[in-house]
C-alpha cells in the first residue's frame, strides 16, 4: 500500500490539496462567524452535527500547520526557523491591528476622533501584536449583535506557544522521535480530561488570571490547538509509516461523523474530543493534503489563507455596521466575501510576498522557494509561507 511520504513524493514532496485546505478553512473561519455576528445570531456549538465544526475547523488549520512547517524545522537551525516564522506571522498582523485600531476605529467609532485617540484603550489593542488578547475598541461596532473587533486574534497566544514548542522539538532534538511527540500530545490530552472529570474550573479571578490561562492549555478550547500542533509534526515525522488509504479516509469520516451525531452534549466538551476526535482529524487532514484537490492554478503560487483569516471578522463587523439591513449570515457573507478576499490579496501581495522574499537572507530553502516560485515546492520549502 502507498504511503503518505509516497504520494506527496509523487508530487515532487508537496501534497495538491494542502493549498485548497488552506483556503477552505480560512474561509470556513468566516463562514461560521457569520452565525454568531448576525442580529439575533444562532450559536452553532448547540447545533446538532453541525457543532462539531467548531472544534474540528481549527483543529485541522493547526495539525496543518504542525505537518507543513515540520519539514522546514528539519532543516533549518533554530535561529532561520524563527527568523523565518517570524517574517511569515509578525508584518500582516501588525498591519492589521494597526488599521484597525487607527482606521477602521476613527471610521467605526461613536465616539469624537480625538477622544477616541485619547482614550487608553485605543492603544491597549496594540498589544495583540505581541499576543495579548484585547478585542474591544472604544465606541467601535458597539450597536453590532457582538462589539468586538477581531475575536479571531485569540489564536494568536497558541500559535506563539506552538513555535515555542517546536523549539523545544528542535532543540532536544525530539524531531527524530516522533512517538515522544505522540506521547506529550496524549498526556496533554488525557491530562485535560483528568482536569475535567475530577471537577477542576479555571479560577474565578481575573480573565487574564495565570490560573486561568494554564487551565486553557489543558483543558479549555485552547488544548485542541496545541495538540493538533503536536500531532501534525508527528504525522510528518511518520509520513512514510502512514498508509495513504481510501478505506482508512473512508473510516474516519464515518467515525468523527458519529462523534458529531453524539454530540453536542455536556459530557462531550473539549478534552474528552482531544482523546478521540484528534487522531481521525489528522489523518483526514493528511489524507486530503495529500490529495488532489481542485482549486484555480494561480492559488497554487499565492497563499490568501492568512489574509482571510486576520481580516474576516473585521470587515464582517464593518458590513454589518454599514448595511444593518443584510445582517442575515447568507446576506452577510454575500457582502463581506468578496471584500475579505480583496484584502487579503493586497495583504499577499503588498505585505507578505515582499516580505518573504527577503528570507532568502537567512536560509536555502527560503532562497529555492522564491527564487523560483513558480515551480512546485518541496513540503519544507513551501511550509514557510503558510499562515499556520
Amino acid at each position: 500500500m502507498v504511503s503518505l511520504g509516497e504520494q506527496l513524493d509523487k508530487h515532487r514532496g508537496f501534497g495538491p490539496g494542502f493549498d485548497f485546505l488552506r483556503i477552505f478553512l480560512a474561509l470556513s473561519v468566516v463562514a461560521w462567524h457569520s452565525f454568531n455576528l448576525a442580529k439575533d445570531g444562532i450559536d452553532l456549538e448547540h447545533v446538532r452535527i453541525v457543532w462539531f465544526a467548531g472544534y474540528a475547523i481549527l483543529f485541522t488549520f493547526f495539525a496543518l500547520s504542525g505537518f507543513l512547517i515540520a519539514g522546514s524545522a528539519q532543516r533549518l537551525s533554530l535561529p532561520n526557523f524563527l527568523i523565518n516564522r517570524g517574517l511569515r506571522i509578525f508584518p500582516a498582523l501588525v498591519v492589521e491591528v494597526l488599521l484597525s485600531a487607527f482606521i477602521l476605529g476613527l471610521i467605526f467609532t461613536s465616539l469624537p476622533p480625538l477622544e477616541y485617540l485619547s482614550r487608553p484603550e485605543t492603544y491597549k489593542y496594540l498589544t495583540n501584536i505581541v499576543g495579548l488578547m484585547n478585542f474591544r475598541l472604544p465606541g467601535v461596532f458597539e450597536h453590532n449583535e457582538l462589539p468586538l473587533v477581531n475575536y479571531s486574534l485569540w489564536t494568536v497566544p497558541y500559535e506563539f506557544a506552538c513555535y515555542l514548542i517546536m523549539s523545544a522539538f528542535m532543540s532536544f532534538g525530539v524531531l527524530r522521535r516522533p512517538a515522544l511527540i505522540i506521547a506529550f500530545a496524549a498526556i496533554l490530552s488525557i491530562a485535560g480530561l483528568a482536569m475535567v472529570l475530577h471537577g477542576v474550573v479555571p479560577p474565578p479571578a481575573a480573565e487574564e488570571s495565570f490560573g486561568k490561562a494554564l487551565y486553557s492549555f489543558f483543558a479549555d478550547r485552547g488544548s485542541r490547538l496545541l495538540v493538533a500542533f503536536m500531532l501534525g509534526i508527528a504525522a510528518y515525522l511518520l509520513r512514510y509509516r502512514i498508509p495513504y488509504s481510501h478505506l482508512g479516509f473512508g473510516l474516519c469520516v464515518v467515525l468523527l461523523f458519529g462523534v458529531a451525531i453524539a454530540g453536542p452534549c455536556d459530557w462531550l466538551g473539549i478534552p474528552l474530543l482531544n482523546v478521540v476526535a484528534s487522531a481521525p482529524l489528522v489523518y483526514v487532514m493528511a489524507y486530503l493534503g495529500a490529495s488532489p484537490l481542485p482549486l484555480p492554478a494561480f492559488l497554487h503560487e499565492r497563499d490568501y489563507s492568512y489574509g482571510i483569516y486576520l481580516y474576516g471578522m473585521p470587515i464582517q463587523q464593518m458590513m454589518i455596521s454599514l448595511f444593518p439591513g443584510a445582517t442575515s449570515p447568507v446576506g452577510q457573507l454575500a457582502l463581506a466575501i468578496p471584500c475579505i478576499v480583496g484584502f487579503a490579496a493586497l495583504s499577499w501581495h503588498l505585505v507578505e510576498l515582499p516580505i518573504l522574499k527577503q528570507r532568502r537572507r537567512f536560509s536555502f530553502v527560503a532562497r529555492v522557494r522564491v527564487v523560483d516560485d513558480a515551480a512546485p515546492a518541496s513540503i519544507d520549502g513551501r511550509a514557510v509561507v503558510t499562515h499556520s
